[in-house]
């Protein structure tokens, strides 16, 4: 049951992107019977302006016109918990099974605007029993509700290019600040300037060297694997853009001019042939030019 679950989550992650590229606010839901795909649905709450449209309302709309309201055999599935006003419209279609991923407890952990009334709270105080399986691919879901990753994708959702160069500028202004509060001085001791550098990188994007491994080093650069969490990467994907040309435009820049301030000749360089979602590390490269 749990691969078959997880098929059918897939397909409401889908949804819950598409929601997210459309300006919506990234839920996603189907329902099954009978090992069938009935209906699959998002949230449209921005784009029909309509506060009641999630996806679990949705998709029960479309369902029970195609089986004339009777959903009593189905299995709902969703990204995440259904809202008491979803779970109350689950007792009334008499929907036996639901199914979902990141639930309304990890929302408001995370600081969300939730109210604090679990699905099956509800249905307890219905006096009906419905089954529910929880945490169907969380982690993948969670990266939906992610705060940082919904940042990025504010911004970046179409974004064009010379938005995303002055997101570059303001992004050098931060990093400069950040860098004159005194991190560089902790790290100016350091003989070789690219190793400097380097570790000016890991505590900026506050990641380890085992999330960014050096597997090549001489007397001129240092090259490494990046593979830690990226809200960037993570929004690109989300949003079918290319990182290629996003990350080019988006934070190249700013990088530099963070390594230089050690020494004017350090340059940040990014393998674009070697980068995530294409490779499954980004290789990235500090070096001294002439």
């Amino acid at each position: 049951m749990t691969s078959e679950y997880e098929k059918y989550m897939s397909v409401a992650i889908e949804q819950a992107k598409l929601s997210l590229r459309e300006g919506n606010n990234g839920f996603g839901a189907l329902i099954v019977k009978g090992k069938k795909i009935i209906a699959e649905a998002h949230d449209t709450e921005e784009t029909d302006r309509d506060p009641t449209a999630h996806a679990e309302m949705n998709v029960i709309k479309m369902a029970s016109k195609l089986l004339e309201k009777n959903l009593e055999d189905c299995l709902l599935m969703t990204t995440h918990e259904p809202c008491p006003m979803c779970a109350a419209a689950i007792v009334w279609t008499k929907i036996k099974n639901i199914a979902y991923g990141y639930s309304i407890e990890d929302a408001i952990k995370q600081g969300r605007n939730r109210i604090d009334m679990s699905c099956q709270e509800l249905f307890a105080r219905a006096n009906i029993h419905v089954h529910v399986e929880k945490g169907i691919l969380r982690d993948k879901c969670a990266l939906l509700y992610n705060k940082e990753i919904r940042q990025e994708i504010i911004k970046l959702r179409n974004a064009t290019d010379e938005q995303l160069r002055e997101y570059d500028r303001e992004s050098t202004q931060k990093r400069l600040a950040w860098f004159r509060m005194g991190i560089g001085l902790l790290l100016s001791s350091l003989s070789d300037k690219k190793d400097a550098g380097y570790q000016l990188l890991l505590k900026r994007f506050n990641i380890t060297e085992d999330q960014a491994p050096i597997i090549q080093r001489d007397h001129n650069s240092i090259v490494f694997h990046s593979q830690n969490f990226c809200p960037t990467l993570e929004a690109c994907i989300i949003l079918e853009m290319d990182t290629r040309r996003v990350c080019k435009l988006y934070n190249e820049h700013s990088t530099n001019m963070l390594i230089q301030q050690f020494d004017p000749r350090l340059r940040f360089r990014r393998n674009y042939e070697k980068l995530r979602p294409f490779a499954p590390y980004c290789e990235e490269m500090i070096c001294f030019t002439e």
